[in-house]
């Protein structure tokens, strides 16, 4: 049967999309939700915590089902579950039905987020899959960036209920155009993996992998701490006020993006590998660089601009990157690889803020990027010392096809 492929990439990527774009769109109405329910901020806030983790942890369950039944069989279901989990939320009269529908939402999307990258390694023969994977990752993230704008916009004019009435339309939309487009993509000489903690076994005894987790890891803690304590810099330490905030998050979301598709480019030119080591070596200095600035009073705003945006392209340069060299790794373990290499970003976005919120109690917020340029810096160097594609010229699979 033949595969359209650019069909079944808009697809799997819109999938992908809904993920990061669930994470944060609500975020404008958790007030609006505060009163509601009649919760303070923190069990508010638990609501996104735990979709985060959940959207971890899922991925050891789902990576070994797609490998095992199908990216198809695997997909599908995981949309109607978080369909099923937008509506409860929908309508939702009490917090613990809230959460629940949290819960059914990232159980259910993480098929998406984790079967985009796997399907991609499926139809996509390896000198083809930088491209495509740049082109999943910018449509993933437009999802932290545009959910934001538009339930701001919901918040504003509606009530907060339009916003899940939204998200169960767009899951709705994304299942039906999948059930219709996407085939079945496992390959059919795909040996099931038995199910158990020797699954994972096989990826972890990888060192190549193992320093794609610790950077993908690093790096997400990394975009998430920007995320959580450019507003503290922006208020204490520069005076502004809340109006302008987020036209400072415009230069780290420019330069992500603008870095994903470069990174395609750049990945015609230079081998994969050593694109991620300039990649992880820039960010920790990017980030050393920022440190410095706070520690001696020298962050302007120009200088702030500039650095956002520095981090951001090398960002979206490095993360497609990232996946195209795992699913190379793994020709047999695809989604194993991912579910894993997910957990690990997802953890490192779930733990960033609260290290950071213990380290600014403790200490201040120079601390926080501290500790970051160094975690950075660490990856940075263990990618450069065991980072191997099979696929790049004298890999030890440089010969085998996809």
């Amino acid at each position: 049967m033949a595969v359209n492929r650019s069909t079944v990439l808009a697809g799997v990527a819109a999938g992908a999309f809904l993920g990061p774009f669930t994470q944060t769109v609500y975020t404008p109405a958790l007030v609006q939700l505060e009163r509601f329910f009649h919760v303070n901020t923190l069990l508010i806030n638990l609501t996104i915590s735990l979709f985060t983790a959940i959207l971890a942890l899922s991925n050891f369950v789902i990576g070994p089902i797609a490998d095992r039944w199908g990216r198809r069989a695997t997909l599908l279901p995981g949309l109607a579950i978080f369909v099923a989990g937008c509506l409860l939320c929908l309508a939702a009269d009490s917090y613990g039905l809230f959460l629940a529908g949290r819960v059914l939402q990232g159980a259910g999307i993480s098929a998406a987020v984790l079967i985009a990258p796997t399907v991609i390694g499926d139809i996509f023969a390896p000198h083809e899959r930088a491209r495509a994977m740049s082109t999943y990752q910018t449509i993933s993230f437009l999802g932290p960036v545009l959910g934001p704008v538009i339930g701001g916009a919901i918040a504003y004019f509606l009530a907060w209920q339009w916003i899940f009435a939204l998200l169960a339309t767009a899951g709705l939309a994304v299942l039906l155009y999948n059930w219709r487009r996407l085939p079945e993509t496992l390959p059919p000489d795909t040996v099931p993996p038995p199910f158990g903690l020797r699954l994972f076994g096989k990826v972890l005894a990888d060192r190549s992998a193992c320093s794609i987790l610790l950077v993908g890891f690093s790096q997400f803690y990394g975009y998430y701490v920007f995320l959580v304590f450019l507003p503290v810099l922006l208020h204490g330490l520069l005076a502004l006020r809340e109006q302008v905030f987020g036209f400072f998050f415009v230069p780290l979301t420019l330069g992500l993006l603008l870095g994903v598709r470069l990174g395609a480019r750049w990945q015609q030119r230079w081998p994969r590998t050593r694109i991620l080591n300039a990649a992880s070596f820039g960010m920790a200095g990017t980030v050393a660089l920022f440190w410095a600035a706070l520690h001696w009073q020298l962050m302007n705003i120009p200088l702030l601009v500039l650095l956002l945006a520095c981090y951001g392209l090398l960002l979206g340069c490095s993360t497609p990157v990232q996946s195209t060299i795992m699913v190379n790794l793994f020709q047999q373990q695809k989604g194993t690889a991912m579910g894993l290499y997910n957990f690990s970003r997802f953890t490192g976005a779930a733990i960033g803020p609260l290290v950071g919120g213990a380290l600014v109690m403790r200490y201040s917020v120079d601390a926080v990027f501290l500790l970051l340029a160094v975690l950075l810096a660490g990856a940075a160097v263990v990618i450069r010392r065991y980072l191997a594609d099979p696929y790049e010229a004298g890999g030890a699979q440089a010969v085998v096809k996809p």
